[in-house]
């Protein structure tokens, strides 16, 4: 005796619900994605063949711009605060700024990718970063034109 197959059902999937999902979170990510601040000055560097890459983490950027200008950049925001409490609100505190001025500033420098340094106070700031966080891999960026004193100071 042969088995009788059974007929196959016919089954459909309404995939209504999912492309729903999908463009909900494709509309959330692209209204809560931050984008990268701009630089504060743009440096051209000359080509490099190096083998080793730049970590993402615990780095000091010092950069050198063309007219000779330096600008330091903390990775960890931790430390920039820690930084902004050792050296930046004493000086303000001295100038005579209010709590809330002082704190205000901390919320922008919190949020700066990288802020302009004197030449004759670049060491200190470096310092103290160092001390801050003794893992901080110090980084040189200096543009194609900026002259070589200015980049051997640093």
């Amino acid at each position: 005796m042969s088995k009788v197959k059974a007929k196959r059902i016919g089954f459909r999937i309404d995939m209504t619900p999912m492309v729903d999902v999908a463009f909900l979170l494709l509309t959330f990510f692209m209204l809560t994605t931050k984008f990268r601040p701009p630089e504060p000055v743009q440096i051209d560097v000359p080509t490099s063949h190096a083998e080793q890459k730049l970590p993402e983490t615990k780095i000091l950027t010092v950069s050198v711009s063309e007219a000779n200008r330096y600008y330091m950049g903390l990775s960890s925001q931790k430390t920039r605060e820690e930084l902004f409490e050792r050296i930046i609100e004493p000086r303000l505190r001295a100038a005579g700024m209010s709590d809330q001025a002082v704190a205000d500033s901390l919320g922008s420098f919190r949020l700066m990718e990288s802020f302009e340094v004197k030449k004759s106070e670049l060491r200190q700031y470096v310092e103290a970063a160092r001390y801050t966080d003794f893992q901080l891999r110090p980084v040189v960026k200096a543009d194609v034109e900026a002259d070589y004193e200015a980049v051997d100071h640093v």
